[in-house]
């Protein structure tokens, strides 16, 4: 009788712990989406010159060009560009704070050294993360446009020479008749 409670228990815990599993794993799908952001832009940044991204995110978050190249020594695009945008974020949600996006950005560095996720950050500046992935996924939008800008145009094909006829079939020689057989009776 106890062994089958000790089961039942055990499969009463079990069964918990794998149906508030996956729902612990859903509970921000934005920070999902901000990392899969994040990592397409380490990928499609690397192909791209340093300059031109390092522009792009200085002209898109209106910063100093040397302030994305102090931030990207530290992290990949990615992380730069959601650094960036949180700042942005964070500087128009609370402007008494954090009156420039410098300072924003200062924040959330310091709270990122102390090892702490994008949500967690979020959650503790008061504000969720719909808007900087958002402001990401622009970013990445606009640095494929500008990919696909540089790409070179496509080359035209060369022609190719025209066709060669077969030359006609040679006719076949006459078969020499054969000797008609004889019939011996």
């Amino acid at each position: 009788m106890k062994k089958q409670m000790t089961y039942g228990l055990c499969g009463s815990l079990l069964l918990a712990l794998l149906i508030s599993g996956p729902v612990q794993a859903q509970a921000d799908p934005d920070e999902g989406r901000l990392e899969t952001t994040a990592k397409a832009l380490d990928k499609e940044g690397a192909s791209k010159g340093n300059q031109g991204q390092i522009q792009l995110l200085a002209t898109q978050y209106n910063v100093a060009p040397g302030l994305v190249e102090d931030l990207r020594k530290k992290t990949g695009w990615g992380g730069v560009t959601i650094q960036l945008a949180m700042a942005q974020h964070l500087s128009q949600s609370d402007p008494v704070k954090y009156p420039s996006l410098p300072d924003a950005l200062t924040k959330i560095e310091a709270l990122r050294d102390e090892k702490m996720g994008w949500g967690k950050i979020a959650k503790d500046l008061g504000f969720k993360l719909g808007p900087v992935v958002s402001a990401a996924e622009q970013t990445r939008h606009e640095m494929v446009r500008d990919l696909r800008a540089e790409r070179p145009q496509k080359i035209d094909k060369a022609d190719r020479p025209e066709k060669i006829e077969k030359p006609e079939r040679a006719e076949r020689p006459e078969r020499p008749q054969r000797p008609e057989r004889t019939h011996v009776k």
